[in-house]
């Protein structure tokens, strides 16, 4: 009776074990959509000829009279919930290593803290909606520290400086698609 038995026995035991192992495939995405993106929103902002004290405006503080609504997709994509001056810090899928194409947002921001010393500042680290809520809240909190030890290497005090994660939980684009989870892929600098 074992004999006749053994044969289908093994034949799903094999099927089990190759069946249930199948490899996960991974969705990169093309080029550098940040990148794009950011100068896109740029490119939305720059349509239209200034008077002289929007110039000022524009040379103080970076916003232009377009971007002044904080909801509005210009400011998201230049500053997601960071305050104007400072940028944001975009960062890709599952890494909370500060690329080269975001060393010069990250360097204006720290030249502009350096010179505002009065300035308090939280630094957010944000993601996608992708991987779970423990898993999310400690890649947020480990970008928050990557762009708060790179502000301390280049000259900003340490005590001006506080980081929080949020992880998933707020999400500046609530889309399932990868412009969405790219620009929630991010650590904000907020002015406190």
């Amino acid at each position: 009776m074992i004999k006749t038995y053994l044969p289908g026995i093994l034949l799903c035991f094999v099927l089990v074990l190759t069946g249930g192992c199948g490899k996960k495939s991974e969705v990169k995405p093309e080029g550098n959509l940040i990148g794009s993106m950011h100068n896109e929103a740029v490119q939305k902002q720059d349509n239209g000829d200034f008077s002289a004290g929007e110039l000022e405006s524009l040379t103080q503080t970076g916003v232009t009279p377009q971007m002044e609504d904080t909801e509005s997709d210009a400011y998201k994509m230049t500053y997601g919930r960071s305050t104007a001056p400072l940028l944001p810090v975009f960062f890709e899928f599952d890494s909370s290593a500060i690329t080269d194409d975001q060393l010069k947002n990250l360097n204006e921001s720290g030249r502009y803290l350096i010179t505002n010393s009065q300035h308090m500042v939280r630094i957010e680290g944000n993601c996608d909606e992708r991987g779970t809520t423990d898993y999310n809240l400690a890649l947020g909190e480990l970008r928050a520290i990557s762009v708060k030890k790179y502000l301390i290497n280049i000259g900003v005090d340490e005590q001006r400086l506080s980081t929080i994660s949020f992880g998933s939980q707020k999400p500046l684009y609530p889309g399932n698609d990868e412009h969405s989870w790219a620009m929630n892929r991010r650590a904000d600098l907020v002015i406190q």
